[in-house]
């Protein structure tokens, strides 16, 4: 206002009331233009933004599944022996563990030059005989070693091994642990107590091939290789190799490269799991239509899981083609467990994105999902009112499904047999198939039952 348009000192409280509702309404017309000025911009941002965030929020997705599926399966000890017990049961895995220690032993004993050099003081000629019954001493002693790794003995010492290795190979790629000695980049896994209780299954034999009696060392999984060899060796009163009995089971050039890689990983799975959330939360409140964004989300999300459970497959064959799994058993065995288990993960998070994803759709404005919906609702009243015996109108849904009701019911049968002979369904999955047949046959059966009239009263004589 001008200064000659400034209220004077005998303007009423009414007319300054009323100047004052005037410059609001003028405040309020000139946000409304604005806005309508701003809207198409930050309509088009919004547009523009919604798609990015679903696509980052698939894309995180689908890469944290795998990642947290593996730091949740090798950074956990519990989870790693919970995996690598079984193994432990398999006969090929027994069988091939036997042909290994009992390799050992017979490098520990030096079998064949004992009995070269004993058949050699019988005869030039006996030494022939050095081949065959080493290896008729080689079938006996496997099948000794054989009972032992189908012992309880041994499931206690595999699992307790396994234990102490995972823990020890974490605490020193963690940098938290001195007590793992790690020479030239390779951590083993000690089978010095499994050849100590080989050795002592064949005691005997032991004694002849060294030429006296035999008293073993007690030997546990934690023990320092080099300390357990030279107990071995003293009992035995030969020399052994420095890396007898050891498997190698992480071997790397560069410990400290793989330390800040693990160091980063674990942080960067934690990092993934809270994008994931804040991601799709970004794009349902971004996007201009948020049912649309949910049903990309859900949908994104379904298809990055089944790529995920196709390239665990394919890394899976290419594992097989490039392992003779004949000669190692274990890697097909552990490769196929380790497998079931991103398959359980990714099928119930399969599971979870599918559902949100027909709920959406069932639950949006679509000309079929409200046809749908009304059948549904159609349905189920006259479930309920076919079960209280109560009349059901012939017109409608309800009489179509009347009039259908045989081919109905027949058609639940047959989709229930078709679901036993395609899938394997657990014991609860059988229970819930046959819950879920045994209330539609009944609801279909009372929407298609015959009302039976209330008779008449009889008249009062």
């Amino acid at each position: 206002m001008s200064e000659g348009d400034a209220p004077t000192g005998g303007e009423s409280p009414e007319e300054i009331q009323a100047e004052l509702d005037r410059v609001r309404v003028e405040r309020d017309q000139l946000e409304a233009k604005v806005e309508t000025l701003e809207a198409p911009r930050r309509h088009r941002l919004r547009r523009v933004f919604a798609p990015i965030l679903v696509a980052l929020a698939v894309i995180v997705f689908t890469v944290t599944v795998p990642a947290a599926w593996g730091a949740r399966t090798v950074l956990n000890t519990d989870r790693y022996v919970a995996t690598v017990a079984p193994l432990a049961e398999d006969p090929a895995v027994q069988q091939a563990i036997a042909t290994r220690l009992t390799d050992e032993v017979f490098t520990a004993l030096n079998v064949q030059e004992v009995i070269s050099n004993t058949l050699a003081a019988i005869g030039e000629r006996a030494t022939i005989l050095a081949g065959p019954l080493t290896n008729a001493l080689h079938g006996f002693v496997q099948d000794q070693v054989l009972k032992i790794v189908q012992s309880d003995a041994f499931q206690t010492f595999w699992v307790e091994a396994n234990r102490f290795v995972h823990t020890q190979v974490l605490a020193v790629l963690r940098g938290e642990s001195d007590s793992v000695s790690v020479v030239e980049g390779k951590v083993t896994l000690n089978l010095l107590p499994l050849v100590n209780l080989a050795l002592g299954s064949i005691e005997r034999v032991s004694s002849d091939l060294v030429g006296g009696q035999v008293t073993l060392p007690t030997i546990q999984p934690g023990d320092v290789p080099s300390e357990a060899i030279a107990r071995l060796e003293q009992a035995l009163g030969i020399d052994l190799p420095s890396n007898y009995g050891q498997i190698v089971v992480y071997d790397s050039n560069d410990l400290e490269a793989l330390q800040k890689a693990l160091y980063w990983s674990e942080r960067l799975v934690i990092l993934l799991l809270l994008l994931i959330p804040i991601l799709a939360a970004a794009a349902l409140v971004v996007s201009m239509r948020r049912r649309r964004t949910l049903i990309q989300l859900a949908a994104g999300g379904a298809i990055g899981l089944v790529i995920v459970r196709r390239l665990a497959i394919i890394a899976r064959d290419n594992l097989f083609e490039s392992v003779d799994t004949q000669r190692h058993p274990a890697v097909r065995v552990l490769a196929d467990t380790l497998m079931d288990r991103l398959f359980w993960l990714t099928g119930i998070l399969l599971a979870i994105v599918l559902l949100a994803l027909l709920i959406a759709v069932v639950t949006g404005p679509y000309p079929w999902a409200v046809k749908l919906r009304g059948w549904v609702g159609d349905l189920g009243r006259g479930v309920a009112a076919g079960l209280r015996g109560e009349h059901i109108d012939e017109a409608g849904r309800l009489g179509w499904l009347r009039q259908h009701r045989d081919g109905l019911m027949l058609g639940g049968g047959v989709v229930a047999l078709l679901c036993l002979f395609l899938f394997d369904l657990s014991f609860l999955g059988f229970a819930i198939l046959t819950i879920v047949l045994v209330l539609y046959e009944l609801g279909i059966y009372g929407i298609g039952r015959e009302h039976e009239p209330d008779e008449p009263e009889e008249a009062p004589a």
